[in-house]
């Protein structure tokens, strides 16, 4: 049975972090388009960015590995322009289809973690760790996507990578509707992950009265989730997954995968 939360309110890990004084506030990752449907244009700009209120660009989202999987499913390098609180390139979008703009997998920094009940959490300060953990390294990976659709959208750029974490979109992120049900598989290494969060962000922070807090939902046992957004807009949707440390590999991964849509009626 799938299970989903259509929009409750979310804070996550709040009285964990309040518990660890001085652990590091965490940016996410996002990629935004001028445009979703591209059916009136040959070039998209896209820019890159690591933000705490969306989509607004704090901190610019360097890679090696930025691409275009095009409509037939043939990937290409892209080269990207960095500022100082983002990045950006320009997508060729002249043939018919869905494209998905991605930053490919980049490494980010490593810091310290600690393992507090079943939770990896990141700490600025080793020597405050809670009593009963261990420090570990533990390094962060990010991917983030987002689809555009020049006419008919079509799959073949849908194609999960098979590598670190992913969502593959079951409801064609083209074709997300206000006040309709969006599906979509949490995978890992091409696995589906059960239990894993996920949490939604849209793009009213700047305008509103108080940020709003991120919801969440949960995959099932297949690793399938559903959102429904309940005003069109855009949108967010990210999770976190945690690899301890190994005798094979004594530094840990924190990957984060981001996917950022829009909805419309």
């Amino acid at each position: 049975m799938r299970r989903s939360l259509s929009f409750a309110a979310f804070a996550t890990g709040a009285a964990l972090a309040g518990a660890l004084a001085g652990a590091a506030q965490a940016h996410s990752p996002y990629l935004l388009p001028t445009v979703f449907d591209v059916s009136d244009r040959k070039l998209v700009t896209v820019e890159g960015s690591f933000t705490e209120s969306f989509f607004t660009p704090e901190v610019v989202m360097k890679s090696d590995a930025w691409a275009v999987v095009g409509p037939d499913g043939t990937r290409k390098p892209l080269t990207a322009t960095n500022l100082r609180e983002l990045a950006l390139v320009e997508v060729a979008t002249e043939a018919p289809g869905t494209y998905r703009i991605t930053s490919g997998q980049r490494t980010g920094r490593t810091a310290k973690a600690v393992l507090v009940k079943d939770e990896w959490v990141f700490i600025e300060d080793p020597s405050k760790a809670p009593a009963g953990t261990t420090p570990v390294d533990m390094q962060s990976l990010t991917l983030a996507d987002v689809y555009v659709t020049r006419g008919a959208p079509t799959k073949a750029a849908l194609e999960p990578i098979g590598k670190g974490l992913e969502f593959m979109a079951v409801t064609h992120p083209s074709e997300i509707t206000t006040g309709q049900d969006a599906r979509f598989v949490v995978l890992f290494d091409g696995k589906p992950v059960k239990g894993q969060a996920i949490t939604l962000h849209g793009a009213d922070d700047r305008y509103a009265d108080a940020k709003a807090a991120p919801i969440t939902v949960t995959s099932d046992d297949q690793g399938r989730f559903t959102i429904k957004p309940n005003r069109s807009g855009v949108y967010q949707i990210q999770a976190r997954y945690r690899v301890a440390p190994t005798a094979a590999d004594p530094v840990g991964h924190s990957y984060t995968y981001a996917l950022t849509f829009e909805s419309l009626r």
